[in-house]
């Protein structure tokens, strides 16, 4: 994974959009993809690979790793030393050291080939193709859906998908997935309790509030669920709700940020 931090420069730049990134935080990319991040958002210090952060979200902290993201909903509060998408050996061949399955001897030059490698080269292109299909539905991303907060020092395996609204206990080790709503914790994490009662996560799921940003729950009683509910009907009946579209920052592989916006009717980005 290429690493690094962004210059003043393009950190201003972020800036002038409403996505604020800690002068500390290193970009990541495991491909050569660009990572979009939708105002307003707020990335603390930490390492990120994450194809795209929704609106009025946060993450990090400290010593935050969060990789193998596909993507991170709007409203997400994300707590500092969260781990996600580490990389994972096989427990069922000889050895789980990586150099079995081709990755250089530790300590030799990147992409040197040892004598061993060259001699036993059959035996590891077997032995990664065996890799490739035990670990199938736990290489894939990791999917966060919106309104979720992850505690403090949470773990969260490869392939797994968050719910939206779901929660997931400080110090948590998630390796499956999470039903909206539920409040998991544990090694490994288990379902504690959902947050509300099926009826209320039922509506709520309907709703889909955060895709109208702020506009759907203005005038709402954040501590009345039903009451709550009846006034994001109203707005979204009303016209009041509208759904939410801010400017989105494109940060590519070489550190450049820029200013787009999504083009419904080509299904393109296109710069601002």
């Amino acid at each position: 994974m290429v690493r690094y931090t962004l210059s003043p420069d393009t950190i201003a730049s972020c800036r002038a959009h409403q996505v604020d990134i800690d002068p500390e935080a290193g970009i990541g990319f495991a491909s050569p993809k660009a990572m979009l991040v939708e105002a307003n958002v707020s990335v603390r210090k930490g390492v990120y690979d994450i194809d795209f952060i929704g609106a009025f979200s946060y993450l990090g902290g400290r010593e935050t790793l969060i990789r193998h993201v596909a993507s991170i909903g709007r409203f997400c509060a994300i707590a500092s030393n969260v781990v996600s998408g580490q990389v994972e050996h096989p427990t069922d061949f000889l050895s789980a050291a990586p150099l079995f399955t081709g990755s250089a001897i530790p300590g030799s030059r990147s992409g040197e080939n040892s004598e061993f490698h060259q001699a036993n080269r059959a035996m590891m292109h077997k032995a990664a193709r065996a890799l490739t299909s035990s670990m199938a539905g736990r290489i894939d991303k990791i999917r966060i859906g919106s309104d979720v907060w992850i505690g403090e020092g949470a773990f969260i395996r490869r392939g797994v998908t968050i719910g939206d609204g779901a929660v997931i206990a400080a110090r948590a080790v998630v390796t499956r997935d999470v039903p909206p709503y539920a409040i998991v914790g544990g090694t490994p994490a288990k379902i504690i309790r959902y947050r509300f009662a099926p009826d209320i996560v039922e509506a709520l799921l309907a709703l889909e509030w955060w895709k109208y940003g702020l506009s759907a729950v203005d005038g709402a009683d954040f501590t009345d669920l039903p009451s709550a509910i009846r006034t994001i009907e109203a707005n979204i009946r009303s016209g009041h709700a509208q759904v939410h579209s801010a400017p989105l920052v494109s940060i590519d592989e070489n550190g450049q940020a820029t200013a787009v916006r999504y083009d419904a009717s080509s299904g393109q980005l296109l710069a601002l």
